[in-house]
């Protein structure tokens, strides 16, 4: 089953909250590779988020 365009938008909220992935799992009821898969696919480089 697909991520929906909600669960994105949670997933996308709580990891700028600092929110780990196993939280994640948790709230979605999502297997842990799915979360990591949706995460790298939807990764951006934000520079003004670096350390």
């Amino acid at each position: 089953m697909q991520i929906t365009p909600d669960e994105r938008r949670k997933i996308e909220r709580w990891r700028s909250a600092k929110i780990s992935v196993d939280i994640i799992v948790e709230k979605l009821g999502r297997h842990r590779s799915t979360i990591f898969r949706e995460l790298k696919r939807n990764a951006f480089d934000h520079p003004e988020m670096r350390d």
